[in-house]
């Protein structure tokens, strides 16, 4: 008798020729152009129904603290002037950091493509793509510290006015470059160099009005920061009343900014992958498709 076994592959998005760009999407006339009102409240609709990956970038944050706070440790006992280990010392908490934040990020980018997929994403089932990844996401982590320890490099080579400037052109060419690199390392197997030629590739193809949308959702995190800096105030306000008074305060309103740059930081993940499928000619459901294309549509 021939057994039979339940299969329990990680299932498979798309390969990576199924990412490079199709023909453009026909648009719907309905709508006007990209919103980032509009799209939070898709995205946030998307994201409802899978609540529990909401706690990744938690699950993230935390875990890469834990992990990073041995080597801190050790950071803290080298002397002042033994420069270079400092320096070797720093670079690898950069590493463990980005490496483990980068998984997470990678985990609910591939939970956003399950549910946009017609699947029934877990945080399991999420981490267990973002596992098989692992190479795209070790090699994306030192990829992102590698340009971010460059453009730093620059910074301090070239002092003054000219330093900066160069440092904020080199970050913005690199955020758009590479914006959607973890969405496409979420989706195929595939390395560093190569998620940033698909991702450079769609956003030169594809790119028109999504800048303004993302700067929308920009606003929204700078929200909840000012938010938290009145947040601050009000406990020192508190603090000359009360102490007790003060630290219930504070604990009700660190409870509150933590919980909504947790949604903030979710909602933005997906809308960001609901954006690369439809630029790469993957179902979009439950988003505006004229809100999508006019933030896709091929310049020109």
């Amino acid at each position: 008798m021939v057994s039979r076994r339940r299969c329990t592959c990680v299932p498979r998005y798309g390969s990576t020729m199924s990412m490079l760009p199709p023909p453009s999407p026909v648009p719907v006339p309905s709508s006007d152009g990209p919103s980032g009102g509009d799209l939070v409240k898709s995205a946030w609709s998307a994201l409802r129904t899978d609540k529990e990956l909401i706690s990744l970038p938690l699950i993230g944050g935390l875990s890469a603290l834990v992990a990073v706070a041995p080597i801190l440790a050790i950071y803290a006992f080298i002397p002042s002037n033994a420069r270079p280990a400092q320096v070797v010392v720093g670079v690898i908490a950069l590493l463990v950091f980005s490496i483990i934040s980068t998984f997470f990020a990678v985990a609910l980018a591939a939970g956003a493509h399950d549910r946009m997929g017609g699947g029934t994403p877990t945080m399991r089932s999420a981490m267990a793509v973002a596992w098989t990844r692992r190479r795209g996401v070790v090699g994306w982590a030192i990829l992102n510290v590698t340009v971010g320890l460059l453009l730093r490099l620059i910074q301090d080579r070239v002092r003054g006015i000219a330093g900066l400037v160069l440092r904020l052109l080199g970050d913005l060419a690199w955020t758009l470059a590479s914006y959607f690199a973890i969405p496409i390392i979420a989706a195929n197997d595939v390395g560093p160099i190569e998620a940033l030629k698909l991702s450079a590739n769609v956003f030169k193809q594809r790119w028109r009005k999504a800048v303004r949308v993302q700067f929308r959702l920009g606003l929204y995190v700078l929200a909840v920061v000012v938010a938290a800096i009145v947040g601050v105030v009000i406990v020192a306000a508190a603090a000359q009343a009360s102490v007790v008074l003060a630290v219930l305060v504070g604990l009700v309103l660190g409870a509150a900014v933590l919980t909504a740059m947790l949604v903030m930081s979710a909602v933005t993940a997906y809308a960001r992958v609901a954006l690369y499928r439809f630029a790469a000619g993957m179902p979009t459901p439950g988003f505006d498709q004229g809100m999508l294309y006019a933030a896709v549509k091929v310049k020109g």
